[in-house]
């Protein structure tokens, strides 16, 4: 069983991942901004980060460098109701999977699993904060040999 965090200004759609999250089997905590995420993820490190990109005050993809700064061995998957982001920009900080909302329970568990296998990977081959980030590039290469 994982531990999830759900990061979004939005209570309805935290409320929503989280019933997904449970039902699959795993336990969530929840923050509504960037800045409580960092307390939670402190005192409770998940396995996986679900963060909305546009939040009040710093966004989802300050979190991700806040997250894969602190804490190399959580999987960020990324959340957003704007389309024209380019998962370009956002995968350079080390998302491990990008959402459109609104999303579907089959495509939120999928970049789940995804997610935990990454973070798995990554607490068993024990990698550096500083390599990190090229450990889930390595990963992401292996999934499309």
């Amino acid at each position: 069983m994982a531990l999830v965090l759900i990061v979004d200004d939005e209570s309805g759609v935290r409320d929503l991942l989280t019933r997904w999250i449970e039902s699959a089997g795993h336990e969530t905590c929840e923050a509504d901004n960037a800045e409580h995420a960092l307390e939670v993820m402190t005192a409770h490190p998940a396995a996986v980060a679900f963060c909305d990109v546009q939040m009040p005050g710093h966004d989802g993809i300050w979190l991700t460098k806040q997250l894969r700064g602190r804490f190399s061995h959580v999987a960020v998957v990324l959340a957003t109701g704007v389309s024209t982001l380019p998962p370009a920009v956002s995968m350079q900080c080390g998302v491990l999977a990008y959402l459109v909302k609104p999303f579907s329970r089959a495509a939120v568990l999928r970049a789940f699993g995804q997610a935990l296998d990454w973070h798995e990977e990554s607490v068993a081959s024990g990698p550096r904060l500083e390599d990190s980030t090229d450990r889930l590039g390595q990963w992401l290469d292996s999934l499309e040999a």
